[in-house]
């Protein structure tokens, strides 16, 4: 009995381990029109997401660096998600600094449902939506620990 218990809490534990993965194809997110989008619209493709939050000061301080980095490369699918409650902080927040990038709207149980624990965080997804590599708090975009490490797992293939 100790023995069915002990297999079953290890395959429910890996369960969880691995459930970011499964549903990674279905996250979606939508932008300031309402138009829904997911990142099985990438299938195929390598794809970055960043979560961030306007109220958050690591997401705040970090954005114009992830900027200069996506300019850099230009290459790299970089879709950055706010989970603020509503999309107008965010839209105000990236104004308010001339940040280009658009406002997306996720959600944070979905997010959660990926591995989100935290914010800002980043996560890089492979061409068939396996996760490669997700990091919890600001990333040193300009280090090669930080933005060069991601762009290593973005480009690595598995």
């Amino acid at each position: 009995m100790i023995y069915r218990n002990m297999k079953l809490g290890l395959f429910l534990g890996l369960m969880l381990f691995a459930a970011p993965s499964l549903f990674a194809a279905e996250y979606k997110w939508t932008d300031a029109s309402g138009s829904v989008k997911s990142l099985a619209d990438y299938k195929g493709k390598p794809v970055v997401l960043h979560f961030w939050a306007s109220w958050c000061p690591p997401c705040r301080s970090e954005m114009p660096e992830l900027q200069a980095w996506s300019k850099a490369h230009a290459d790299v699918a970089l879709v950055v998600i706010t989970l603020d409650r509503n999309i107008e902080d965010a839209s105000a927040f990236l104004e308010s600094q001339n940040i280009p990038f658009p406002a997306l709207k996720g959600d944070m149980g979905s997010a959660q449902r990926l591995g989100v624990r935290g914010l800002p965080t980043t996560i890089v997804f492979g061409p068939d939506s396996d996760i490669r590599k997700s990091r919890i708090g600001a990333v040193d975009w300009k280090s090669e620990e930080g933005g060069g490490a991601i762009l290593k797992a973005f480009k690595s293939e598995s």
